[in-house]
């Protein structure tokens, strides 16, 4: 059974190392951005998930899991916060467990066997729209008259855009989902943008990315 543990406390992590490790593959992630990028890379049987992360916390994380990526693998989210409202926010997240600290490991084992047991459903990594499809795991763009492969920044942006059709998804947003923190010099979205425009106009599809002025982007179908 393959696990990823995104907890940013050390001492947390090598606790959960020394007791599960003999039994369990164990990956590691120490912020939300690492543990959406392993999560991407990877095929989890159960993904531990702390609340209170660096960046991305896990509220945030299990958001773009479920919803964005569209992720079925199970989360059992970590926290010190105890309230009903706290776990209802992080089942309305999308989490199947919540287990608050301080934990016995014992019972975290059990509760991770208890998620794997559950009925594996694959998790969906295909989106279409307007006579594209894209796989977000493969990163390539299928249309009637071929295929392209796309870097994943533009993988996300696209799905980003495909899941919010006809709305528009700010710049605001994109920069956030693609660096965090860590904004590139300005004008970088634009080129991708610019190359993801290329290749829908290369894939002859029925959609194009429009730009909303000030605000950010949208896919919507071409005007007949």
């Amino acid at each position: 059974m393959r696990i990823l543990i995104v907890e940013d406390n050390l001492d947390i992590q090598a606790n959960i190392a020394d007791y599960l490790d003999t039994d369990y593959s164990l990956d590691y992630a120490y912020t939300g951005d690492q543990g959406v990028n392993l999560a991407l890379a990877n095929d989890y049987d159960v993904i531990v998930l702390d609340v209170m992360l660096p960046g991305k916390d896990g509220i945030e994380v299990c958001q773009i899991l479920r919803q964005e990526l569209m992720f079925h693998t199970p989360i059992l989210m970590l926290t010190a916060r105890d309230t009903i409202d706290d776990k209802e926010a992080g089942f309305e997240a999308g989490a199947d467990d919540y287990l608050v600290k301080p934990f016995a490991l014992r019972e975290l084992k059990m509760r991770i066997e208890a998620l794997a047991r559950r009925p594996k459903i694959k998790n969906s990594r295909v989106l279409a729209y307007g006579g594209l499809t894209l796989n977000v795991a493969t990163l390539v763009i299928d249309s009637r008259h071929g295929s392209e492969v796309i870097n994943k920044k533009e993988a996300t942006i696209l799905s980003l855009l495909i899941q919010a059709a006809e709305h528009t998804v700010t710049s605001e947003t994109l920069c956030d989902r693609l660096w965090g923190e860590d904004l590139p010099e300005s004008g970088v979205l634009r080129t991708h943008i610019y190359n993801l425009r290329k290749t829908l106009k290369k894939l002859d599809v029925f959609c194009e990315i429009k730009t909303e002025r000030a605000n950010g982007y949208r896919l919507s179908l071409k005007d007949k």
